[in-house]
């Protein structure tokens, strides 16, 4: 590169010089204008030759050239004791859940006044899909040709079996106190096997996503967790009415449930 600007440059009017007059052509070279002597910045510090001065922020420049000479900072005291740890706050301490709380959140969840409620709504939903469907099928019944002809009655039991073969309604019944005792026993056992006792903000969550885990129990590599508990099948109320009745977002125990399931996978992959 300097073999080049010195070809560009030339001819240069002295030999040596003893005042260069410095031209920049490239970030870590410059040329003397008089008698074509090179300038060359080094990559390192301590094999830099180079007239160096501070700038503002502590480095260290060239004066010909302006080149920045790359430095390795290094701290006086890397190490220092004066970090201030803020201590945990009383509201995110985490407490181990005990099984009075299991059974408390499990009876609230099951026997509770809005668990009654979410029942009633979903017999009053059954029952107005049955009407509309009991109604079309009479009328359908109605319109044949049979009946045109023949003058006949509507079989009644044809239309309700008919019925009830198109709505299929679900069977809910109210759960029973040893119901509650039995899965909150199980839903205590798994997580202190797991070491999910101590997960604060999340025991509501954690406890409803087992229990609709218990709906078809819960096997991995043979090792059964949570029993399957059919009376659970008629007793939980459906996920797209946890939002209204009970305010706990349908996302959330979807996620606990997810977690779960991995802390299970991982506990049985390290043993």
């Amino acid at each position: 590169m300097h073999i080049i600007w010195k070809k560009i440059r030339s001819p240069f009017h002295v030999v040596c010089c003893t005042k260069h007059t410095w031209e920049v052509y490239d970030v870590q070279q410059a040329g003397c204008l008089i008698c074509g002597a090179e300038h060359r910045c080094e990559n390192h510090l301590p094999n830099n030759k180079c007239s160096l001065s501070e700038t503002d922020e502590g480095g260290l420049c060239c004066t010909v050239t302006g080149y920045c000479i790359p430095t390795l900072r290094l701290s006086d005291q890397e190490y220092v004791d004066n970090v201030y740890f803020a201590p945990p706050s009383k509201s995110l301490c985490s407490t181990p859940i005990t099984l009075d709380e299991i059974e408390n959140i499990v009876q609230w969840f099951l026997l509770g006044s809005q668990s009654t409620k979410c029942k009633g709504e979903e017999v009053a939903k059954t029952v107005h899909r049955y009407q509309c469907a009991l109604i079309k099928n009479l009328k359908q019944h109605k319109f044949q040709k049979n009946y045109q002809t023949a003058r006949r009655g509507t079989c009644i039991l044809t239309a309700i079996a008919q019925s009830l073969h198109q709505v299929r309604p679900k069977y809910v019944k109210r759960a029973s106190s040893e119901l509650c005792v039995f899965c909150s026993a199980h839903i205590f056992k798994c997580l202190k096997n797991l070491d999910l006792i101590n997960m604060q903000g999340k025991k509501v969550n954690l406890v409803v996503g087992m229990l609709f885990l218990m709906k078809q129990g819960l096997v991995i590599q043979n090792i059964q967790w949570l029993p399957r508990v059919t009376g659970l099948c008629h007793c939980l109320p459906h996920e797209t009415s946890l939002e209204k009745n009970f305010r706990l977002c349908m996302k959330l125990v979807c996620e606990t449930e997810n977690e779960i399931k991995l802390a299970l996978r991982q506990r049985v992959r390290l043993t």
